[in-house]
């Protein structure tokens, strides 16, 4: 089925959410932490990437380090700079609502075929039907994230987490040597 955003919208209306507590993962090259002072772990680019158009702020996490490696392996596969510094760190998050793409039952009520979450979205002319499906997300703000299958990790998951969704009770909490976070959303 094509989709616009706007069917995407209505087709959220009907879709299940699920909760999410977890520890996720996330790898980024050290001289992009180092260039903000103080360091923004939470930093979201608002540049165009798998989930989110232009202009759209979001983080992504593997569900596990070994689903973020594998992702971040394969996006500076072939590079000169996949040699560069890269800082592992993690997430303790709790989502009460999270658009699952990994649910069968939730690509039917959407009306999306699992293959098109595949779809190369790099050099795309127009915004994928991932980039829109997250514009949506974000848009409606009933979803706090989207969990989605790995492209670099076969059977695993990724999740997307929207800044401007994310509200209490809702919690995004970078871990640090002691228990308090060493950032935080909201």
């Amino acid at each position: 089925m094509k989709h616009g955003l706007e069917t995407l919208r209505i087709a959220l209306e009907s879709a299940p959410g699920i909760g999410v507590k977890a520890e996720l993962s996330r790898l980024v090259p050290f001289v992009d932490l180092a260039s903000n002072d103080p360091t923004n772990w939470l930093f979201a680019s608002g540049k165009p990437n798998r989930y989110n158009p232009a202009g759209v702020e979001c983080v992504y996490f593997g569900e596990t380090r070994e689903v973020a490696q594998a992702e971040y392996d394969s996006m500076w596969k072939g590079v000169p700079a996949s040699h560069q510094p890269v800082t592992t760190f993690f997430a303790d998050v709790s989502l009460k609502r999270v658009l699952d793409l990994m649910d069968a039952a939730t690509l039917r009520v959407m009306k999306v075929d699992a293959k098109e979450l595949f779809k190369k979205w790099r050099r795309a002319r127009y915004p994928t039907l991932t980039q829109l499906l997250g514009q949506a997300v974000n848009d409606i703000h009933d979803f706090s994230a989207i969990r989605y299958p790995s492209a670099a990790l076969a059977g695993h998951a990724n999740l997307v987490i929207f800044r401007d969704c994310v509200r209490m009770p809702d919690s995004v909490r970078i871990l640090g040597p002691t228990r308090k976070p060493l950032q935080k959303w909201p």
